[in-house]
């Protein structure tokens, strides 16, 4: 709890183990999985091509420098398990987290890899990931990993991590995976297996994974990680409002996280400009009666970051149901501002009234992820 409000991180990250590859795969698949230590510790390589992006992006391993070794010393020596995580959310104020990957976000992502290695990567990870709250399973929770190569194993996959593993949802990467954009119908099981569970889908990009990245060779470093997050995700948004996949799923919940939230009134507002344009849109695109910014009201969610002033926008041009909070911990973002601020910066900032606080904290993020208050 923060300054008397609850608090659900919508968006914390779990580190995997060096190991994972061959203490959490079924044993066929043991070994096909390795640690790329001279790219840090979230980076892969799978059948011995690399599952991250040339280049990347930062500065190498981040958390050898001596500023994140300062902040998270105590996380680093406890292998970022759980009782360090624990540890850090009653410092933070954070009740509840539900937690993303990190080598994950990029780990099955290639468009050539054996589709059978993805679904146990898919399978190890969530098991994994399960282990990891079930050290305290009222306050940790996470979103499962599914091989979007093959959606019938993928829908599979969501069910059984949902029904035994008492997972609250599953992640997808906003870039083009073999080609296809989000909407395609090819992922329609998927969908169909995230409603039907009452569960979300969450997309979550990630600078370093291999897909197709917009504005490629255009960036640098710098820049890359700036403009990627939130581009890769307004697309993603495009793709998903503007295709029919809502008409098609009325119930489904999708969240979009990790790339601010300001973007979001100005990009729904030319959306729905060019759905009623007699040009452009008129319905005709998608066959939907609903303005997407509607869509987006009703079945969709956003994460903002505690200090970003464009929260309190998005709360009044779109709505403040829609919002979560997210702290990244304990990736590179969130050091400069934890403990105090990844929680607290929303709690102080003074153009949010507390009814719309109390929503984002906890109220929005129950929603989302079918929590209970």
């Amino acid at each position: 709890m923060k300054a008397g409000f609850r608090v659900i991180d919508a968006d914390r990250h779990v580190i995997e183990p060096p190991d994972f590859g061959d203490r959490w795969l079924e044993a066929p698949y043991r070994g096909r999985v390795r640690p790329a230590p001279e790219r840090g510790p979230f980076s892969r390589y799978v059948d011995g091509k690399p599952a991250f992006r040339q280049g990347g992006s930062g500065r190498g391993n981040f958390m050898d420098e001596p500023k994140y070794r300062a902040v998270f010393g105590k996380a680093i020596e406890d292998g970022f398990g759980p009782k360090s995580n624990l540890e850090a959310m009653d410092l933070e104020g954070v009740d509840v987290a539900v937690h993303f990957p990190s080598a994950g976000l990029a780990m099955i992502w290639l468009d050539d890899i054996d589709v059978d290695l993805a679904a146990a990567i898919s399978r190890g990870y969530n098991n994994w990931v399960a282990d990891f709250c079930g050290h305290d399973p009222d306050r940790l929770k996470a979103v499962a990993m599914v091989p979007l190569h093959d959606p019938e194993a993928a829908a599979r996959e969501l069910e059984r991590a949902v029904r035994q593993l008492g997972l609250v949802g599953a992640f997808v990467p906003p870039n083009p995976l073999r080609g296809r954009s989000l909407h395609d119908c090819f992922y329609d099981p998927i969908y169909a297996a995230a409603q039907d569970l009452d569960v979300p889908i969450t997309v979550h990009g990630a600078t370093g994974n291999p897909l197709p990245q917009v504005g490629e060779g255009r960036w640098t470093k710098f820049g890359q990680h700036v403009a990627l997050h939130p581009m890769e995700q307004m697309l993603a948004s495009l793709a998903l409002l503007g295709e029919g996949l809502f008409d098609r799923f009325p119930r489904l919940r999708v969240c979009h996280l990790e790339s601010s939230c300001g973007w979001l009134p100005f990009w729904l507002e030319r959306i729905d400009d060019h759905f009623e344009s007699f040009r452009y849109g008129d319905g005709k695109a998608t066959g939907s009666v609903r303005l997407p910014s509607e869509v987006f009201k009703q079945q969709c969610f956003i994460s903002g970051e505690a200090g970003e002033s464009g929260m309190a926008h998005v709360a009044q041009a779109v709505s403040e149901d829609i919002l979560v909070v997210a702290t990244d911990y304990p990736h590179s973002d969130a050091v400069d501002k934890f403990p105090d601020r990844t929680i607290g910066d929303i709690v102080d900032n003074q153009s949010l009234s507390r009814e719309a606080k109390r929503k984002i904290l906890w109220d929005n993020p129950c929603r989302l992820y079918g929590l209970k208050g």
